[in-house]
Formats: C-alpha cells, structure tokens, sequence
C-alpha cells in the first residue's frame, strides 16, 4: 500500500532500491530473475548488492541482455520503488530507471 513504508535516508533509500529489485525480479519468476542477476554480475561485473551505486551500469547492463525489454524492468522496479518510498508513479516518455531513481532521491529530499 503506498505510504505504508517511508524508508529515510540513504541506507534505507538504497534498501528499498534492492528490495523493489527483488520484488520485480519474482514476477518474472525466481528461476529467471536469478538468472538475469547471475549474467549481470558475471558478464558486467555487478552484484546485487552494488545495484543502487551502479544503477546505469545496471540499467545499461539490462538493456544489454534484454534490448528494449529493459523498459519493462525498469518500470515495474520503479513503481514497487516509488509504491515503497510512498511517491506516486507518473510515467514519462524516454525516461530510464535511473532518471526515475534521481527524481525520487530529489522528491524525498523535496527538492
């Protein structure tokens, strides 16, 4: 439910970040989404762990290995994110998760 779970600060900010990874990662299905993390860390070098530090070499990575299925990803990771940082999803033509991620960062900081 959206504003239930308000994470502050950057450990919780980034906490969120990997758990609406995760979220998305099971509706692809478990098998597959362990998958996809495996290839991205063997093949670009990034844990999951490393995914909020290195969310455009993570966005870059999926588009990589999913083409313009990335943008499926990258809004069902950022609307879990946003349903989690209690922010509305709004979506916007040509944006990726990392400039969904930055305006989230500013919006929470209210900017």
């Amino acid at each position: 439910m959206a504003g239930e779970h308000k994470p502050q600060g950057i450990e919780e900010f980034r906490k969120a970040l990997l758990e609406a990874v995760d979220d998305c990662l099971l509706v692809i299905g478990e098998s597959a989404g362990d998958a996809l993390l495996y290839h991205i860390e063997k093949n670009f070098g990034i844990r999951r762990q490393d995914i909020p530090e290195k969310l455009e070499a993570f966005h870059g990575a999926l588009r990589r290995l999913l083409g313009e299925g990335a943008t499926v990803i990258d809004i069902l990771i950022t609307k879990r994110l946003y349903d989690r940082l209690g922010l509305n999803f709004e979506g916007h033509e040509n944006w990726t998760i990392v400039d969904y991620v930055n305006y989230a960062v500013n919006a929470k900081r209210g900017y």
